[in-house]
């Protein structure tokens, strides 16, 4: 006994030593109390199933890569017709045939004129087949002021330039003269200035520019720029994907959910239907609908006065043709995998405990099992959006879906096929942007897939 205490005695001198050494008290060694244990705890903020979802999708770099050229493409379809001068349908004789970033002869002379003016208006570079303008009243608006002045005459091929450093700024200058070094022809008369924009319905309105804007994809055969066209086209494209997506989530959601929720012989005849549309060929049926839902529906079209069906036909026919095509085949896929999310959940307890509540089955479908399929309704519909674009873009490139003079992606591919060897650039821009939009689309599509799926959480 005495020969552990003394072994007590000498460890506890050591401790001493130590803390003496180290100017540590033993007040320093008594245990934490309970506020000082909480205070330590490193408490973790819940996060809810959408702010993981999106956790996980911003750390998977190829589909923000591609999320961003979704976006980048959407800027180009929908807002970049307004920051051009050129419309897709607008047909320019001068600037047929032009290459990339090409000007004609008519836009550097253009150019050339623009040095001694700061606002001109070319009869050459006017969209259409005219190119003169007649005498009359005319008005155009610069620094938020509308000039109104009269034409004694008619100006045929030549500029009207306004230059404001001069006396007389309003003027018309003949080609031949001006580039050959005549004088300025001045033909205007009447010139005034005024805030307000003239309420006189024979006064024309005339759109000046301070540059010439180049043909940055160049242009067709018919003098149309290709870059407007691509834009009109590839807003073509999304809208369509995206309606089409839409009219396959409300079909497919709302057949699988019903057959996977009754069971039964419900179940069997309704998945036999989904199994007999599956074993028909679909580049079949739609090549065929295509053919047969034209006439009717143009007859439709001409006959209505309804204004919804005057909307649809704003659509033309090929884009109604290929929403009804949608609606009655490519919803099937929607269907069965939104049933085999419903037959899982409806095993579940809250189900349950709706049904014995007395909840009726379109109150199941539409507060628990479609809400819990939302996931999967997600990552289908985005994945729905490319191959109706690709869809559309395959009937348009053989002439069945987007009608002139609407611009498709399929069909400017399909005009540019006769002129690759000499012009293949009008091929190789809508075929990348094409390109780019589907590809782009499906990795975003993956990635949801990824991101929303609990069992590959990481």
């Amino acid at each position: 006994m005495e020969g552990k205490m003394s072994k007590y005695n000498i460890f506890h001198t050591k401790v001493d030593d130590i803390l003496a050494e180290n100017e540590f008290s033993n007040a320093d060694f008594e245990s934490a109390t309970a506020d000082e244990k909480e205070s330590m705890v490193e408490m973790h903020k819940s996060v809810s199933y959408w702010k993981d979802a999106a956790r996980r999708f911003k750390n998977n770099s190829v589909s923000m890569v591609a999320l961003v050229v979704v976006i980048l493409l959407t800027l180009f379809a929908f807002v970049g017709p307004y920051l051009i001068p050129y419309s897709y349908e607008e047909q320019y004789r001068g600037s047929m045939k032009l290459g990339p970033f090409e000007y004609s002869e008519s836009e550097l002379q253009a150019k050339e004129a623009l040095a001694d003016a700061d606002l001109l208006f070319s009869t050459d570079l006017m969209p259409g087949s005219l190119t003169s303008l007649k005498k009359g009243d005319y008005a155009f608006l610069y620094h938020g002021k509308w000039y109104s002045f009269t034409l004694t005459k008619t100006l045929r091929s030549g500029f009207l330039m306004y230059n404001e450093s001069m006396s007389d700024p309003l003027f018309t200058v003949k080609t031949d003269d001006y580039f050959e070094g005549g004088d300025y022809d001045k033909t205007v008369v009447a010139y005034s200035v005024s805030k307000d924009k003239p309420t006189d319905s024979e006064v024309t309105v005339l759109k000046m520019s301070a540059s010439v804007f180049p043909h940055v994809f160049g242009t067709d055969s018919a003098g149309r720029d290709i870059m407007s066209r691509t834009m009109y086209g590839a807003r073509v494209s999304l809208l369509i994907g995206v309606v089409a997506s839409l009219i396959v989530l409300v079909i497919g959601s709302i057949y699988g959910s019903i057959s996977g929720l009754l069971g039964g012989k419900v179940d069997f005849i309704m998945m036999r239907i989904v199994e007999l549309i599956y074993s028909v060929p679909d580049v079949l049926i739609v090549l065929l609908l295509q053919v047969v839902l034209q006439i009717p529906l143009q007859n439709w079209f001409d006959s209505s006065s309804l204004p919804f069906v005057r909307a649809l036909s704003s659509l033309g026919v090929g884009i109604v043709s290929i929403f009804i095509t949608f609606a009655l085949l490519y919803w099937v896929g929607m269907a069965r995998i939104i049933r085999g999310q419903v037959l899982m959940l409806k095993k579940q307890e809250y189900v349950t405990a709706a049904t014995v509540l007395g909840a009726s089955n379109s109150r199941i479908i539409r507060k628990h099992l479609l809400p819990n399929s939302i996931g999967q309704l997600v990552v289908t519909t985005c994945l729905q959006i490319p191959s109706a674009i690709f869809l559309e873009s395959f009937l348009s490139f053989l002439g069945l879906g987007i009608s002139a003079p609407m611009s498709s992606l399929g069909s400017m591919c399909s005009d540019a096929i006769d002129t690759i060897t000499v012009y293949p650039y009008r091929l190789l821009f809508p075929a990348i942007i094409l390109s780019l939009l589907v590809l782009s689309l499906n990795l975003v599509g993956d990635g949801l897939r990824d991101a929303l799926d609990p069992r590959l959480k990481k």
